[in-house]
């Protein structure tokens, strides 16, 4: 049962969405597309419910054995817990003017400059795959030197024409390979979902 059950709903499923595609019933379409959402909703709340209390946890074993950094456990229990109780003690909720507050000035500004670290590591990492190695290489650092350069003020005021090749190697370079990447994937996808749907592929499930 813990095998058949699984493969069974996976094949139901997997067959009801592919004769919704097929075939054109708007209700058929309509009953699908609800219970796919409400599906998603449930699959998101879970996902999210478990999420919060291993990092609980986790944060948790960490603060009390005071393991490396567990000063940062402390603060990201109590500002986890915060963020909780307004969200559910405050009349509106996420909505609220207090928890938006919190939101958007300590999660948001947090999120931020987290990405701004993660720029200057992608542009490190781009530095080292540039480097002049073979034919290839030789390409891919020539036609990113012009995508920047097209892009930048800097660019402009050295040639006018730098913003038409950027421009240039978007629509066409970039694009091609980005459709022929596209490609590929979609047919990896097919594969995937056809080895699920038919119980050949059961990583999914729990053994």
């Amino acid at each position: 049962m813990r095998r058949t059950l699984p493969l069974a709903i996976t094949l139901i499923v997997g067959l009801i969405v592919m004769f919704r595609d097929i075939f054109d019933i708007p209700e058929v379409a309509l009953w699908v597309n609800d219970y796919i959402a409400m599906s998603n909703t449930l699959s998101v709340n879970i996902a999210a419910g478990l999420g919060f209390i291993t990092i609980t946890r986790l944060h948790f074993r960490r603060a009390v054995n005071k393991r490396s950094s567990w000063q940062y456990s402390i603060v990201t229990l109590v500002f986890a817990a915060a963020m909780l109780i307004m969200g559910l003690v405050f009349e509106r909720g996420q909505d609220s003017r207090f928890y938006q507050f919190w939101f958007q000035n300590i999660a948001i500004r947090t999120g931020e400059m987290v990405f701004a670290m993660l720029a200057y590591y992608i542009s490190s990492a781009a530095f080292r795959a540039f480097r002049i190695r073979n034919v290839e290489a030789t390409l891919l650092l020539g036609a990113a030197i012009l995508v920047m350069l097209g892009g930048v003020t800097v660019g402009n005021a050295m040639w006018s024409g730098f913003p038409g090749v950027k421009v240039w190697i978007m629509n066409n370079l970039s694009t091609a390979t980005t459709r022929a990447m596209g490609f590929g994937t979609t047919l990896g996808v097919l594969t995937q979902s056809a080895r699920n749907l038919f119980g050949i592929e059961r990583g999914y499930m729990t053994e």
